[in-house]
């Protein structure tokens, strides 16, 4: 009989795509109260859609069907969750991959935050080599798709 205590501990496999990763972690605020984070998705939530209404709804239906759409948004301006219901309800008939669509235009976002943290972040100590280094360590990482190493890279580049 195998002496569990004794075998070797089981690791689970990194998981590196960026739908996988904490947005928290990525920007390097995971430190952040529930409240807070929770407040911060509503806002993402929020613009993403705004987004997504103000500028691919008209690329995705016709200009009757858009005028309907503003309709509808003017009809509930006053509820905004029965407004959001009553368009996603809508465009669900229209846009037959709407969740898809959603979750690109999620992941695009995800992705430009964290460009923008590694830009905001060579602004810093452009004269510092090895913090520089890190950062296009960090670059390689997303360019390759490995977004939890270039979290932990970025994370780990912080300067007190």
């Amino acid at each position: 009989m195998q002496d569990f205590a004794q075998s070797p501990s089981v690791v689970a496999p990194v998981v590196e795509a960026l739908e996988d990763q904490n947005i928290f972690d990525l920007l390097g605020v995971s430190d952040g109260t529930d409240e807070q984070k929770e407040e911060f998705l509503t806002e993402l939530q929020d613009v993403l859609w705004e987004d997504f209404l103000e500028y691919d709804a008209q690329l995705l239906v016709t200009k009757d069907e858009y005028a309907e759409l503003k309709q509808l948004r003017e009809t509930h301006k006053d509820n905004v969750p029965e407004q959001q219901e009553a368009v996603v309800g809508y465009l669900e008939k229209l846009i037959p991959d709407l969740e898809e669509i959603m979750l690109e235009k999620a992941l695009e976002l995800k992705s430009d935050m964290v460009k923008e943290r590694i830009a905001g972040m060579k602004e810093l100590y452009p004269e510092d080599a090895a913090y520089q280094g890190q950062l296009a360590e960090a670059e390689a990482h997303i360019a390759a798709g490995r977004w939890h190493s270039a979290a932990v890279v970025l994370n780990s580049t912080v300067k007190n």
